[in-house]
């Protein structure tokens, strides 16, 4: 009866230490996440913590995520549409693709260049993230209309 119950505990211990590879210090762990897909662009503004009209100036620092890294941008704001950041330059990491073994930005980084975007966003782990990486940050050229109605319970900041 012993010898059952010693391997069990030693089976244990092994599958904790394959399965879970951050108990390794310098390890990362890489999560697939399945995104959401907004069906209209009303409820992505919804659902956003920040929505702003700006510019990325370049790349700040890095992050990482889920991971994997994700780039730090610096973005110029023209409007602010919904939140409320924090006074100073605002700092957005790009949300990085997941499912891509290692690699963050298959695609290219949606935050680089210098092109006018409405970007949405939500704060995680003390940076503010692009919301998904394919919806998050969208080309928005001037004189271009707004596509979300907004409304002031929207807009405001919550009360604390």
């Amino acid at each position: 009866m012993r010898r059952p119950v010693q391997l069990a505990g030693v089976g244990s211990i092994l599958c904790a230490l394959i399965a879970g590879c951050g108990l390794i210090p310098g390890s990362t762990a890489e999560v697939c996440v399945d995104w959401i897909r907004f069906k209209t662009v009303q409820d992505q503004f919804r659902q956003a913590t920040l929505v702003v009209i700006g510019t990325p100036a370049g790349t700040d620092s890095e992050t990482r995520i889920y991971g994997y890294t994700a780039h730090i941008h610096v973005v110029d704001v023209e409007d602010v549409l919904k939140g409320d950041p924090e006074p100073g330059p605002l700092r957005i990491a790009a949300m990085p693709v997941t499912c891509t073994g290692g690699v963050s930005y298959p695609e290219g980084d949606p935050l680089d260049g210098s092109r006018r975007m409405l970007i949405y966003a939500t704060k995680q782990n003390g940076y503010w993230f692009t919301m998904t990486p394919a919806q998050g940050a969208v080309p928005f050229d001037p004189g271009t209309s707004l596509p979300f109605e907004t409304s002031p319970l929207e807009t405001t900041p919550a009360l604390k």
